[in-house]
């Protein structure tokens, strides 16, 4: 691939009738492959998804199962739902149960939030997704339960309770942590203690530990990693994974896996994760399932530290991928960014004993600020971000709001600003918004975000994540399982430095892949590449096949069957 040094604006004016054009519907072929194989999941949050049954502006089961088709036009292969769980707050990462249900044998985990629906809901979403070939993953929080969960109000009241050694107390937790005394911090010896991460109980002079700095959360206690099944706590989580698994559920997505244990790089976590996995997923296979109970973990960091983690889950989230795609975009720069990507994958692939690793791509999450506002509210820009991700290789989620174009800032104004609800309607008249309050990004809440006008606009982000989406489970190139390679003439040292090319294959379907990263047009020849089926596009694509001609507007992407 070089640079075209004549005008080719002219020439592709000349030879129009030659030119390939982006088709907005990719077709089905031989080569179409099962529902779900395109590897995308839909992040929603539960609660702010869509309202199904109370008319109360609180999202529900009954929302999501009414709007699977929705997410089914996405390409999603699976839904990850935000906690489903009793709990003290509106996002859910803090479970806790009443006493009535403690003594009837429920512990939280084993619960659906009666502002959601119940088990039965549950059972009747899988099935209505399973029937579109759709996957559901919960949240399941293993680090800590909420401050108000009767395990530990019980606890924390005296050392004789049954519960007490369900979480972490002290009365000296220096010295308990410098002479080795708390399993869970032992590790790092004196360097475990900080100050802020221990909450007075009330009671005497004992304290709890919290690893999130809140006095909210209260940290289960498994013991030592190497012995963490035999704990109480672990045997009541496992207990209550099967009930998920016996109502159809296909996964779980675990929250903050690097802080179960305190030492985040010891091999504490992976092991203690392993055996979570294990249980769960020969549990999944003595129950009749075929295939493999699905895990991804949260370990908010850099690749060298996620990588080590495979050993524990066969996928962990690669917060990494989108750092670097969110800096080449504002720099106008993608030559280097497959070669980033290609080097993380075999970072993993490096580190997982049992399993192929499987790299959960992702744009913004829950817990960041939105891609749109890293992207300066830029449409073109987030479009293009969407189509890397989904022409990456891995397995991409799509958090809820980013196929509409959202954006919002994660700051002390709270969290609830990049977790804005779903707008279906151009006249706001169903947004699941109340679990939210006041802390809504109302800017995004007008007509021009809403699914319903979206929807009309063949050209709006929508749309391009429709089509990206159904050409990724269309081509199993483009799929979960599709390889990628550079383009041989791409690099760090790439003449084209706005452009990020590469290939996806599988078996003997091979793509070209092309992105604009500049906000200016790139002509390219392709000598060596076929460029006469354009599988599927966004933004300005003209392609001369006569003269292996391609000119990429402005932040544009392109796939070419090869």
């Amino acid at each position: 691939m070089r640079s075209i040094f004549y005008p080719l604006a002219a020439l592709l004016a000349l030879l129009l009738s030659l030119c390939c054009h982006p088709s907005d519907n990719p077709t089905q072929d031989a080569s179409q492959t099962a529902a779900g194989e395109s590897g995308i999941t839909y992040q929603l949050l539960v609660y702010s998804f869509a309202d199904g049954i109370k008319n109360d502006k609180i999202g529900d089961i009954q929302g999501i199962i009414d709007h699977l088709d929705y997410i089914e036009a996405l390409g999603a292969g699976a839904i990850w739902l935000s906690p489903i769980h009793p709990c003290s707050s509106y996002h859910g990462y803090d479970v806790t149960t009443s006493s009535a249900s403690l003594s009837a044998g429920h512990i939280g985990y084993d619960e659906v939030n009666a502002k959601f629906g119940n088990d039965g809901d549950i059972y009747l979403l899988c099935q209505a997704a399973h029937k579109k070939g759709i996957k559901i993953y919960l949240d399941y929080v293993l680090n800590h339960t909420s401050s108000q969960h009767p395990w530990f109000l019980n606890a924390k009241q005296s050392a004789s309770s049954p519960y007490r050694d369900y979480y972490i107390f002290s009365d000296n937790p220096v010295s308990d942590i410098s002479s080795g005394k708390i399993p869970m911090i032992a590790r790092e010896g004196a360097a475990g203690y900080d100050a802020g991460q221990w909450y007075a109980t009330g009671v005497g002079s004992t304290k709890y530990h919290s690893h999130f700095w809140t006095g909210s959360f209260a940290d289960i206690n498994y013991g030592a990693a190497s012995q963490c099944e035999q704990s109480a706590p672990f045997k009541a989580i496992c207990k209550a994974a099967e009930h998920w698994i016996d109502l159809g559920v296909d996964g779980f997505r675990l929250d903050a896996v690097r802080h179960i244990y305190h030492h985040a790089t010891s091999e504490e976590n992976p092991v203690f994760l392993k055996k979570f996995y294990d249980y769960c997923n020969n549990y999944y296979k003595n129950s009749g399932h075929s295939g493999e109970f699905y895990m991804v973990g949260e370990n908010w960091t850099n690749a060298g530290e996620v990588a080590p983690y495979y050993k524990g889950l066969p996928a962990l989230f690669d917060f990494q991928f989108y750092w670097d795609l969110r800096d080449a975009i504002k720099a106008g720069a993608g030559s280097g960014f497959p070669k980033k990507v290609l080097d993380n994958q075999a970072l993993y692939a490096s580190k997982a004993d049992a399993w192929k690793p499987i790299d959960a791509t992702k744009l913004s999450n829950h817990d960041e600020n939105r891609t749109g506002s890293d992207l300066d509210k830029d449409v073109a820009k987030m479009k293009l971000a969407a189509c890397v991700l989904l022409t990456s290789s891995g397995e991409p989620y799509v958090y809820q709001g980013e196929e509409l174009g959202y954006w919002g800032i994660k700051d002390n104004r709270g969290d609830e600003y990049v977790r804005t609800p779903i707008n279906w309607k151009a006249d706001g008249s169903q947004q699941a918004a109340a679990s939210l309050g006041s802390k809504v990004e109302r800017e995004v809440l007008d007509a021009a975000h809403s699914v319903e006008n979206q929807e009309k606009d063949e050209n709006s982000i929508l749309n391009v994540y429709r089509r990206f989406g159904k050409a990724r489970k269309q081509y199993p190139s483009l799929g979960k399982d599709g390889a990628m390679s550079q383009h041989p003439v791409f690099g760090s040292g790439s003449k084209i430095p706005a452009v990020a090319a590469w290939y996806r294959s599988s078996g003997s379907e091979k793509m070209l892949v092309l992105h604009n990263f500049s906000a200016t047009s790139v002509s390219l020849t392709l000598d060596q590449d076929n460029i006469s089926e354009l599988v599927v596009s966004n933004g300005s694509v003209l392609a001369v096949p006569k003269f292996n001609a391609v000119e990429l507007g402005a932040y544009a992407s392109a796939v070419f069957k090869q």
